[in-house]
Parts: structure tokens; sequence; C-alpha cells
């Protein structure tokens, strides 16, 4: 019976599929689901028995072959169909099974810990004292002293505080960052039960089918089952290797670490979409299983652990050999020429008094403090320090270069304008207008068109949640980028105020996307090619088939005909090249002509000016189309056809500053900081957000031209000027400069000297990602600056790594996230300037406990030993006595000092 049921079973799911695409609420999807479950059943009596599963990580990630079988067979396998996914009842069985997709931590080794509790610090140098006031007190000491044994006590006393201590400040550390790593909420896009919605990352179970789009983290290990065609992966985190991988359909090696056709838990999608079945989760991913492999990370000392471990070895060596000297000079000296003076147990507790008194037992204590106040004081601003050498670097940047969207501006965009050729509308306007009017779609044909642009052009999806669907438009939840999601409100907004035709639910019924070529920051564009299907009968394979057409026997000559539209929404000095024609409000095309141009180019810097990002909307028939051939071919072809657009119209998007951003970018600038802006945007977009939040504060603003003018270049040619030392002087005036992607590829070593040393605000516009990582690699080698990125997007990422401090918002993108050493999980831009505020008050304040403990603390108590072994002075202090003021009054004070506020 088994051969039947694998013969029969991808016929009879084709069919019920093709059945579903017609009639998506049909009640009888559910015999197929019960069919399909036997055949699973048939199909894995048919398997060949697996061998005894073995224990070593190594041995289960060799035995992955899910990356082996086509994806009929993955659906198959793991009980999912590819357009409803899961059901709710396996997905509560399944987490049941399998439990949550989390991968365990390695485990800690305590007994490490609890020795570098103990022994750490100068604990040990309080050990040797221990050690040897017991031996003074027996056998070296005749009759034992009761004093040294007091001090032994004392001193284990002081061991036993201290390890408590330390023990305490870390487990309280450890715990607050653990409390704020929580309030990351990863989610993930799955489909389940038929419909696209966001589930806690935790909660994906094997079998779910994820929706991964630009920017997203891989939740678990999946096999990618649809794909478009530009679909790359950064799988940095698991090899190592910078470079972009891209993604496939089928696999490219056997070893499932290399195979292209794997999404894999912690790699990240840099570009494009794709659709991949869960195959593992939790400790059973390649991720889990080589966190096992691996076991404890590997411990790093921060910048100021490293000081502080310097400075305890030198005091710590020079404490043991003024010990050593102070014997020695009783052995050799005393004991023969002063025979009467001292005893060998006496000698030996005023020795010690060398150890315990040149010692500055607060130091420890007050680092160990000021790491806690840090945690405390950032967990109560919200902000994730992955490593808290981070905090000590911020205290000393001179430079913070930041992204705008989603940074400086509050990432909530929102459609504002709408202007064809001969109309210009404010969206309310448009809102308004249309209820009113007796015939929506008739009022203006060219709205009716952008309308469907907006709509079926665009990578945004609102979560199909019953509960979010009931919400206002503007409350939704969506998945997608802020500029897709602001037209996407948009189109829905047209759609519930009575523009039906081309409405959310109808568009989805009515248009069949055959292709997509998402947005990236190169392109600066995203195009759809969008087949209406009213215009003539289609096939249903074309849908199927738009990521992997090749697994289906299909015609590859068969063109998809009337009614094919080519869609493409960006930026409108990147499209007007590519148009050649211009809707004009009642629907009619006109001839893009220079004047046309001049008037919309126009209309661009006004808005632009105004703060607005600005998009071109346009669309070509295509008719002669070929969506059967594969998928590289297809892209090929409509790079050739970018041409003879028709520019519908333009909107304008409105994406206000944060509240907060103005006021901490002048307590930044106040601190000796220079803010730049370093954007994808337009440069006139840019230049209005820069002044609006204060990053430019010129009426003049410098171009290329006055960078290269020989009153500026002179200075710097032929490397005159050490790299170190080029910086704007203390007293130069104000000077800002605003350059575009195509000027920072043309700058030479010498224009790059000429900008880092002579403008104090600088805008970067039109930047693409490596544009980016070249502006803050070339301001880093010069003037010795310490360099801040602050980014959210998948394109800041190289930039958010090159840095010396990476800050990501923590609404930002996964690949952000990953990429910066600091997550404003609140988008809390002010706390920055808290932030560098802290970095510097913890060298202030370590400073002045140094001061003070060095001194007060260990040169005086140290004079007391020094006169009574040289010059035979009664001692004024025992070692009893030092150990009490060294633990007690020098530590107390000094945490006092710890918590001293900024001076200035």
């Amino acid at each position: 019976m088994a051969h039947p049921a694998v013969e029969v079973e991808p016929r009879r799911r084709r069919s019920a599929d093709h059945h579903h695409h017609h009639h998506a609420q049909s009640p009888g999807y559910g015999i197929q689901i019960s069919y399909r479950t036997l055949s699973i059943r048939v199909d894995e009596k048919a398997l060949p028995q697996k061998q005894k599963k073995s224990t070593d990580p190594a041995d289960a990630i060799a035995a992955i072959d899910v990356h082996l079988i086509p994806p009929d067979e993955v659906y198959t396998r793991y009980s999912c169909h590819p357009t409803v996914g899961l059901e709710t009842a396996a997905v509560q069985r399944k987490l049941k099974f399998d439990g949550k997709n989390i991968i365990s931590p390695p485990p800690t080794k305590y007994w490490l810990k609890a020795l570098n509790y103990v022994f750490g610090g100068f604990n040990f140098l309080m050990w040797i004292a221990f050690v040897v006031t017991i031996l003074s007190y027996e056998p070296l000491g005749q009759p034992p002293s009761p004093i040294n044994l007091g001090v032994a006590v004392l001193l284990m006393i002081v061991i036993t505080v201290s390890t408590t201590f330390y023990a305490a400040v870390d487990w309280n550390a450890s715990r607050i960052m653990k409390s704020i790593k929580s309030l990351i909420a990863e989610e993930a896009a799955v489909i389940r039960e038929g419909k696209q919605q966001l589930v806690p990352a935790n909660e994906i179970v094997v079998g779910d089918i994820i929706v991964l789009s630009t920017g997203d983290r891989v939740p678990a290990d999946a096999r990618i089952v649809q794909m478009s065609s530009d679909l790359k992966f950064d799988r940095s985190l698991l090899t190592g290797e910078s470079d972009m991988v891209p993604g496939s359909l089928d696999a490219t090696a056997d070893n499932a670490l290399e195979t292209r056709n794997l999404a894999l838990t912690s790699t990240f999608v840099t570009q494009g979409t794709c659709h991949s079945v869960v195959f593992a989760t939790g400790d059973r991913t390649v991720m889990g299983r080589l966190v096992k492999m691996s076991g404890e990370t590997k411990f790093e000392l921060t910048t100021i652990q490293r000081e502080i471990w310097f400075f305890t070895k030198v005091v710590s060596g020079f404490a043991l050999s003024l010990f050593c000297i102070s014997l020695l000079l009783y052995g050799v000296w005393l004991r023969t020429r002063y025979p009467g003076y001292a005893t060998m147990s006496s000698a030996i507790a005023n020795s010690i008094g060398c150890l315990t008194a040149f010692v500055p037992q607060g130091l420890p204590v007050c680092f160990a403090l000021s790491l806690t106040v840090i945690a405390r004081r950032m967990a109560a601003r919200h902000v994730l320090v992955k490593n808290l050498a981070t905090i000590e670097t911020l205290g000393c940047i001179s430079v913070l270069c930041s992204d705008k969207t989603g940074t400086l501006t509050a990432g909530k965009m929102t459609v504002e304008s709408v202007a064809f050729l001969d109309a210009c509308h404010s969206a309310k306007d448009i809102y308004l207008t249309i209820p009113s009017s007796p015939n929506p779609t008739a009022s203006s044909a060219a709205l009716k068109v952008l309308h469907a642009i907006a709509r079926l052009c665009n990578g945004a999806k609102f979560d199909s949640a019953p509960a979010n669907m009931a919400k206002l438009v503007e409350e939704r939840a969506v998945k997608g980028d802020p500029t897709d999601t602001a037209l996407l409100r948009f189109a829905e907004n047209l759609s519930l105020g009575g523009l039906q035709t081309d409405g959310a639910t109808d568009a989805i019924e009515k248009y069949r996307k055959l292709f997509e070529i998402p947005f990236n920051s190169k392109n600066k564009w995203m195009m759809s090619i969008i087949r209406d299907t009213s215009a003539s009968p289609m096939s249903p394979v074309f849908h199927s088939s738009k990521f992997d057409p090749e697994k289906h026997e299909i015609d590859t000559d068969q063109t998809s005909g009337e009614g094919t539209w080519m869609m493409v929404k960006g930026a409108p000095d990147i499209l007007f090249r590519s148009c050649g024609s211009v809707m004009l409000g009642d629907g009619s095309e006109v001839p893009l002509e220079e004047q046309e141009r001049s008037t919309l180019s126009t209309l661009q810097s006004q808005w632009s000016a105004d703060g607005q990002r600005v998009l071109a909307l346009c669309r070509k028939p295509l008719p002669l189309f070929k969506p059967n051939l594969p998928p590289s071919d297809i892209e090929e072809h409509l790079y050739q056809e970018l041409h003879s657009l028709t520019l519908v119209g333009l909107v304008g998007i409105r994406d206000p500053p944060r509240e907060d951003v103005p006021a901490a970018i002048s307590v930044i600038r106040k601190a000796g900081v220079r803010v730049f802006m370093v954007t994808g945007d337009f440069k006139l977009t840019a230049v209005a957000i820069a002044k609006q939040v204060g990053i430019v504060t010129q009426d003049r603003i410098d171009t290329i031209a006055d960078v290269r003018s020989r009153a500026l270049a002179d200075k710097y040619a032929n490397g005159q000027v050490h790299p170190h030392l080029i910086k704007p002087s203390a007293d130069s005036s104000e000077r800002a400069l605003v350059l575009t992607g195509e000027d920072v590829t043309s700058l030479t070593p010498t224009d790059w000297d000429v900008i880092v040393g002579t403008y104090t605000e600088l805008v970067f516009a039109r930047t693409t990602p490596d544009q980016k990582m070249k502006i803050i690699e070339s301001i880093k080698a010069r003037g010795d600056n310490t360099v801040a990125v602050t980014g959210d997007g998948v394109n800041d990422a190289p930039a958010l790594k090159a840095a010396d401090v990476g800050v990501a918002m923590g609404a930002g993108s996964d690949v952000a996230k990953e990429a910066a050493s600091l997550i404003l999980l609140k988008n809390d831009f002010a706390s920055i300037p808290i932030a560098i505020e802290m970095g510097r008050l913890v060298f202030d304040n370590l400073k002045k406990v140094t001061l003070y403990l060095m001194p007060v603390g260990s040169y005086t108590e140290f004079m007391a030993v020094l006169s009574n072994v040289v010059f035979g002075m009664q001692i004024p202090l025992s070692s009893y006595l030092q150990v009490c003021f060294s633990i007690t009054n020098d530590v107390v004070m000094s945490i006092s000092l710890m918590h001293e506020k900024p001076e200035a």
C-alpha cells in the first residue's frame, strides 16, 4: 500500500491547492489534511531505519538531510501545508513535546567563579598576610602572641566580607543585565491556519512556515521553499565570514553548514524575502549544538578592568617587595645588631603591615560598585549594554555619526502629500474628499492607479490576526519597513474611505504578484510585476511558480498577456531617468519633456526642503513578460525593461524628528562631540531634518567645490599635517558641509583631511552601506577620533560594526541590533548623552578614589612601619589597627567618592 499512496498524494495535493486558491474558506481542505497525514505515515514506514541517536553534537549536524530533499517532500515530512501552514492544535502539541525555541546558555563553571571571588583582586595579598600571621602566632611565636591571632581572625573577616561583596555585586549586575535582555521581545512572521501572523520567536515549532524579509533574524533552522531572486544572508555569526551568502532553493553542498538552501538560526536576511519550513528549534538547531560543543564563552577583560588589573599588579608587586625588604632588614641587620629589639614573631607582625597598609582594599570594591551603578542607571533608562567596555568607550568619543530615519526621526512615517503633474493634494484632503464624492473611483483616475501601486508594490503586510485588523488603521501592527508601512496605511485608508476598486481586500483577490525585486539601498527602488486576473483567464501555476518556476513542467516561452504591469516605486531622482511619460489627474498621459521634469523636480525640492521624503510611483504595461523563466533570467530582463515608464505621481512622506533629539544633540555638542548625519535620503530632506534637530546651525552650507578650494586644500596638501593632529581648532568658527554618495566615492585622502580637519557640521546624503562604512573608517583614521554610530536599518549594520561604539534603536532591524554594542530599547536618543556622561564619570571617580587611597591610606600607614623598622621608633599603629583602618575608614570614604556627581 505504501507505493500507491506515494504516487497519488502529490497529484491529490496539487488538486487541493488549486481548489484552495479559488475557495480560500472552503471547509473541504480538512479532508485534504487528513488524507495527507495518512500519506505521511505510509511514507515514513517506507523510509530506512535510522541509526541509533548519537549524543555527539557534531554527529547530529552531519545527520541533517532536509536540504537534500525537494520542497514537496519537506511539507510532507513536517506535516504542514504550503499555504495553510500548521493548525493551532498541531502547534500546541509540538510546543508541548519539543519545548520552547530557546538555546540554553553554556553551563557556568561556578567553581572558577568562586575561586575568582575568594582569591581575585587584592584578596590574594590578604591570604598571604593571613598565612604569615598564623605562622607568626605558632610555631614562630614563642610564646604565641594573642595579638597575632587577632590579626589573623580580622584578616579572615576581611577576606570573607570582600568575597561576599564581589559575589553580590557580580550577581546583581548579571541579574540586571538579564532583566534588560528579556525586554527585547523577538517576534517572527509565520503562516498558521492559512494566515500570516506575528508570534513570539520562542513559540515557533518544527513544521512552522516562517516568512523572512530584509533585516530579520532567522529564529530557527529552516529549509527555504520559496524565495525572491535577490535573497542574501549574513552568516558572520555562524561562520565568521563577512561576505553575504545568496539563498537557493536547491542544495549547493552536502554539508548542512555550507549549503545555501537552509536558513540557520542567528543568521540574518540582508536582502530579499523567503518562505521557509522550520526543521529544528532551540538546542536542536545548528547554533544550539555549536554552543554545546564550544562550552563556556571566553572571558575578556574590558578596558577599565585591564587598567585596574595592571594597577593591582604594580601595587601588589611593590607591597610584596617592601614586605620582603622589611623581613630582610630584620634577619640581616636588626637581629644581629640589636638582638633584644624584636622577636621573630613581632618582626613578621610589623612586616605584615607593609602588605595590609600598602594595599588599597577600597579600589576593587569601588570598581565593582561602579559597574553596579552603571548597570542600575542603564536599566532605569532601558538601555542594553552588551559589554560594559561600551560605556567606558562612550566616555571618550569625539564624533557621533547618526542615521536619520528611525534614529533622529520617529520612524512613524505618514503620507502627507500626493501630487500629479497638474494637481497637488494633501493626504487629509483626499481622505475627506473620497467619502463625499458620488463616484469615488471616477473622481480621480490617476489617484486610482496611484492607490493600486501604493498597495501592490509594497513589501509591508498587516498582521492578519482578527484582533489587530479590528483596530484603527493607524494602530494596526504591520510587518515591514516604515516607508512601506506608511504607503500601506495610506492605501488602506483610501479603501476604507470608499476607493474600493483596488482596495486592500480586492487587490489581493483581483491581482496576482508574478515577481518582485525588493527595495535595496543601492537601487533605491522596489519593483513588482502584477497581473490583473480579471483581464483574461490565467493558469494558477503562475502563482505557485513565482519563486521556483523550474519545479513545474510548464512552457517557459509562455507570456503573461494583457493586464500585466510593471509597478515601481522609489527615489524620484533615480526613477525620473527611466520615465518617458507622465500621468495627469484625469488618467491621461503626456510625454515627460524638459518642462515637465523641471516642474516635478521643483516640487520634489520644495517638499524635501520641508523635511518630507519624496517617492515616485511609476508603472508600465508588460504583456510579453515570461513568468516561467529562472528567477535570475527574469531579474536581468526586468533591469533591461526599466525604461519608458509612466510616472503616475509623487508621494510626500512626513517623518517628524523625535522630540528628545534636539536637546540631546545640544548636550552632546556642548560636551565637545561633533555630530554628523549619514543617511540614504535625498540631500535637501537630510539638510532640512539636520537643521530641525540642531546638527546644522549655519545658514551657509559648503559643498564639494568648497572642500577642494585652494584656501582649504593647500593646508593639507602632500600630507603636511600628521593624521592625529587633523581636527578643527578650538577657536575656529563653525562650518557646515553637505556631501552626497557620489561625492564620497570621488574623495581623495587630502579631501578627507580637509573635511575632518575643518568642518564641525556634516551631512552625508544618498549614501550606500559601503559608503557609510568608508565614511566611518576615514573619520577614525584622522584626528585620533573615537567614533560612535547610531542606526536602525540593515544598511546601517556595516557602519555599526566599523565604529568604536555601535548604538542601535530597539525598534530597528535585528541585523542592526546584532551589529551594535549598545541598544536603546525605548528608542530614547537622550540616553546617549547620559551614557557619555557616565563613561566619563566612572573614570573621574576612580581617579578620585585612587588619589585618596594611595596617599591617605597606603603611604601614611606604611610610614609607621618604615619608621619602626629603620629608625627604631615606637610603632603608632599595630598591624591589627592598620587592618581595621584600611577596611573601615578607607573603604567607606572610597564608596562615598564613587557616588560623586559630575564636576561639570
